[in-house]
């Protein structure tokens, strides 16, 4: 089983997200602080502090023993590409790494992420439209996604509600995805979190739109603040009704803290659904591991 959803996060990276949160919007990087006190807070910035790259890569590897995932896919906050080299070297045949750039708009992405994938090896990027304030549709990221297109590597957007209270909701609606996902075809994009509160966006842009993915991870507590509550079974459930099986990616989008371990009840609940909704196993099988090992091998 191949988790493609989860979060390597480090002190550093954390200090680099709330400083750009009050470059952003002046006031941000405290209110994170703040308003965000069970995700980040001081005990598990010290826990980071204290752990090197290698004994953290060592109790993720236990934690995946644990719950039976043979691979994951591991998503940086910020722009510390050598923290994640150095985290997937330690154990490089079940540990996918993911670059990341601290601002797609600027002049030399596309390079520094072709550094990042042909360099140190990273396997996709990841984008938050919400967090760097910017529109998927904005022709200053273009080059960016041709170079991610050349390369052979998907991205992953977080689109949706979530990061509160720092997100900036303007740039977060999928539909933004539309132009990109015709301009380059031979680029697959993959929206995390059933688009997180953008469920129906991300259903229409299944129409006509062949190389786009949808990964399933987290809580997806999303549906709690929708005007018609769905049961998570009949999200993935029409999901699959539209993309198919081999567009869907099994997540859980886990970080591990001082005091908390992988998503267990979230792996259990989803593949409970999942053996549930396909028609077959092998249906089951693309979403639980196929379609990963396609995308990322």
């Amino acid at each position: 089983m191949i988790d493609s959803h989860l979060h390597l996060v480090t002190a550093e990276m954390i200090g680099d997200i709330s400083a750009r949160c009050e470059k952003n919007h002046p006031g941000f990087g405290k209110s994170l602080v703040e308003n965000a006190h069970h995700l980040i807070n001081d005990k598990f910035i010290e826990y980071l502090s204290s752990i090197s790259i290698e004994d953290f890569a060592k109790r993720w590897i236990t934690e995946m023993d644990e719950n039976g995932i043979d691979k994951a896919v591991f998503f940086p906050i910020s722009e510390r590409p050598e923290q994640m080299a150095k985290f997937v070297a330690f154990s490089p045949e079940r540990f996918i790494g993911y670059a990341y750039l601290g601002d797609p708009l600027l002049p030399d992405a596309a390079s520094n992420l072709k550094r990042q994938v042909e360099e140190l090896g990273m396997k996709g990027l990841k984008l938050y439209p919400c967090l760097q304030l910017f529109n998927a549709y904005d022709e200053a990221v273009f080059p960016v996604y041709e170079m991610a297109q050349s390369l052979g590597i998907p991205i992953t957007f977080h689109m949706g509600i979530t990061h509160a209270p720092v997100s900036d909701y303007r740039y977060t609606n999928p539909i933004d995805l539309q132009l990109p996902l015709k301009l380059f075809p031979k680029l697959n994009f993959i929206i995390a979190h059933f688009g997180a509160g953008f469920f129906r966006e991300v259903c229409l842009l299944g129409f006509h739109s062949h190389n786009l993915y949808v990964d399933s991870s987290g809580t997806n507590n999303w549906r709690e603040y929708t005007p018609e509550q769905m049961e998570l079974k009949d999200v993935f459930k029409r999901t699959i009704e539209i993309f198919g099986a081999s567009k869907v990616l099994f997540g859980t989008d886990t970080v591990l803290k001082n005091d908390t371990g992988y998503r267990t009840a979230i792996m259990k609940e989803q593949k409970e659904i999942i053996h549930s909704v396909c028609k077959t196993k092998a249906e089951a099988e693309m979403i639980l591991t196929q379609n990963a090992l396609e995308l990322f091998e």
